[in-house]
């Protein structure tokens, strides 16, 4: 199991680069081991068509993998996700992880809202 022991979270709506991404990094400063999950604010037909027009999961390598999450949830400890085999490989992760931080009930409600909207085809399960 891969774990990412994160001292910030949160949700950005960065309409200038048309991302929505739920993000968790090791430092608060937003430096070290980080997971980014993005999804485009609206998806163009060229998106469509290269079969982009969904999720994408970013590390701090600079790895990034459109898709390849089977299941995820979100609790008081933090987040767990279940990659696929080939998405973990190429992400350098194991299928696996782990995001340990610490959630205020504010922050976990806004990160849950975030991860629906992020993950929107991939149904959470129960924590």
């Amino acid at each position: 199991m891969t774990t990412i022991r994160a001292a910030a979270a949160d949700v950005l709506r960065l309409q200038d680069i048309n991302t929505l991404a739920v993000v968790f990094a090791e430092r608060a400063d937003g430096g070290g081991e980080r997971l980014e999950l993005q999804r485009a604010l609206s998806f163009d037909e060229q998106d469509r068509e290269l079969g982009l027009d969904t999720y994408c999961l970013c590390v701090s390598s600079g790895t990034a993998h459109y898709g390849g999450i089977a299941s995820w949830s979100l609790d008081e400890r933090g987040l767990a996700i279940q990659l696929f085999a080939e998405a973990a490989r190429e992400l350098g992760l194991d299928e696996e992880v782990r995001v340990e931080v610490q959630l205020e009930p504010s922050l976990r409600a806004r990160l849950l809202n975030g991860l629906h909207e992020v993950l929107a085809e991939v149904s959470p399960k129960e924590p």
